[in-house]
């Protein structure tokens, strides 16, 4: 192993220590060249070494000018640079472990930083990183000098660590001894707090990282929601603030837009229960442009013709969530219309958004030789034996199964009262449908479209039979498997099937609420209820 000896009572006690039960650590010394006496403490530690008989490693380094060149403050610098060393002497050695003598003191300080800082977890200093071992972070400072006095054994002061000009001198010096007076057992139970604090932070982080893209941020507790946003951060190598991961995290749980810029620049945007922490990736047009149609980026001005009317592009990036970062790298295609009466004669009008899925202005699709989105037109088939459920009161939901070719191979409805079965499912039909026409039970790289959510079960049989993409309409609030109810997918599973939802979901719950809304105007109150578990007086509302 190597430990890192600086001169100081608490690294010389470690290294005296691990010589009385039989350890043959090297030692390592790194001397920052920070004042005029740092090089008579490594001469000290060199010979300290010498006389017992152990291995010495040490190097000096400019800290100061490190700090300088790198743009850090001059003890985040020290730290780096001295952790950097001692992983270059432990690989140098073969050594398995690095240990470092942080007592009781350094921690209860380190807690007290924290706080001062407002760092949103104070966990302080843990005892185990990667290779990096701190055995004494439980051992106190008169425990470490009555040791060494046992010993006979002398150590070097820093006199750095008296300067009130570096935090940690001052909150010792100048703090610690004010708040001891008062609380005595104050380093000891800021320690307990940064164990606690530590040992909370992991579960915590354990469940963040758990966490699986269906499910919904919302449903999650501040807590998780912090730290996943954190670790979604540090997977992209992004510094941010505590105060920033706390307003991500509230936009995440709310389903609001929050856009921010986090240290050294990096631009972030939570929106639509997602965070984006780079630049998405867009497509251009993969087919051939007609006649008058140019590809670029948004402009000032830019209007779309949607069934619902002519709408600024920018409300259009608004309600689909697009990150702001992102808007003026979406491309978009647009044609030259003239329109009479206009002050302008020429103008140009957007036909195709490049989104996934795209976004297509009236008729712009069939001008453009372009078939409908499959997707698309496989929910038109689903809303179509929804309907027929409904017409026979049923349920009001169907589902198709798409083979690997896109052709359809399964189709169904529900028929839970015509059954008498509570487990006549739509998708349930279609998937029976598909191994049967396919002739086999596994339905690998087949699209199950369903007007509503699955719930537990169908989504379980979807699992199980190795569905490769499962598209949905309307969200199914109360027992929607891949939403409302997240057991499953919140855990991994051998099989994960992409999942797509929204797919003409006005369409559908317009479906569901209108049958809903006929079905109790028809029978006494709750009498329908009966007619299937995700049928219910309440369930529209929700949708």
């Amino acid at each position: 192993m190597v430990v890192g000896v600086s001169g100081g009572a608490d690294s010389v006690a470690l290294l005296r220590a691990l010589l009385l039960v039989g350890a043959r650590p090297v030692v390592a010394h790194l001397d920052h060249a920070l004042r005029p006496g740092s090089a008579d403490d490594a001469a000290w530690v060199a010979a300290l070494a010498a006389r017992l008989g152990v291995r010495a490693e040490g190097v000096r380094v400019d800290v100061a000018g490190v700090a300088s060149r790198r743009g850090w403050n001059l003890e985040d610098a020290a730290r780096r640079v001295r952790y950097d060393f001692l992983s270059r002497v432990a690989r140098q050695s073969g050594a398995g472990f690095i240990l470092t003598a942080h007592t009781r003191r350094d921690q209860a300080e380190t807690v007290l930083v924290g706080l001062l800082r407002g760092e949103a977890v104070l966990s302080g200093i843990p005892a185990a990183r990667g290779k990096v071992r701190r055995p004494w972070l439980e051992v106190g400072r008169p425990e470490v000098e009555a040791f060494l006095h046992a010993l006979r054994q002398d150590w070097r002061d820093d006199p750095s660590n008296a300067d009130p000009a570096y935090t940690r001198a001052w909150l010792r010096r100048e703090v610690m001894p004010r708040l001891t007076a008062r609380f005595p057992g104050l380093e000891g139970s800021l320690a307990r707090l940064a164990r606690q604090q530590g040992q909370d932070n992991e579960a915590l982080g354990a469940l963040a990282a758990g966490v699986t893209a269906h499910v919904p941020r919302e449903t999650l507790a501040p807590a998780v929601l912090r730290r996943l946003v954190r670790q979604e951060l540090r997977a992209a190598g992004l510094d941010v603030h505590a105060g920033q991961v706390g307003r991500l995290a509230e936009a995440l749980g709310s389903g609001e837009t929050a856009h921010l810029t986090l240290p050294r620049g990096a631009d972030v945007t939570v929106t639509g229960g997602r965070l984006f922490s780079g630049p998405q990736g867009y497509r251009s047009p993969a087919f051939p442009l007609p006649a008058g149609w140019a590809l670029r980026t948004r402009q000032d001005g830019d209007r779309i013709r949607l069934l619902g009317g002519t709408r600024k592009l920018s409300d259009v990036f608004t309600d689909l969530r697009v990150p702001r970062a992102d808007r003026d790298r979406v491309p978009v295609l647009v044609s030259a219309d003239r329109a009479e009466g206009d002050a302008v004669p020429w103008k140009e009008s957007v036909q195709w958004i490049g989104l996934t899925p795209p976004v297509w202005a009236v008729g712009a699709r069939e001008h453009a030789g372009q078939p409908e989105d499959p997707l698309h037109a496989a929910m038109g088939e689903a809303l179509a034996l929804a309907r027929e459920a409904a017409g026979s009161r049923e349920v009001p939901v169907g589902a198709v199964v798409l083979g690997p070719d896109g052709a359809l191979v399964g189709r169904g409805r529900n028929t839970s009262r015509a059954d008498g079965d509570m487990t006549r499912h739509a998708e349930l039909a279609a998937l029976w449908g598909a191994a049967a026409t396919l002739g086999t039970p596994y339905l690998t790289g087949c699209t199950l479209v369903v007007t509503l959510e699955p719930c537990p079960m169908c989504l379980g049989a979807a699992l199980e039979a190795r569905v490769g993409h499962i598209v949905f309409g309307a969200r199914n609030v109360k027992a929607g498997a891949l939403g409302g109810v997240t057991d499953l997918l919140a855990h991994r599973w051998g099989h994960a099937p992409q999942v797509t939802g929204g797919v003409r979901a006005p369409e559908a719950a317009r479906l569901l609420r209108e049958t809903f809304r006929t079905l109790r105007r028809a029978s006494p109150a709750g009498s329908h209820r009966e007619s299937g578990h995700r049928e219910g007086p309440d369930h529209p509302e929700g949708l």
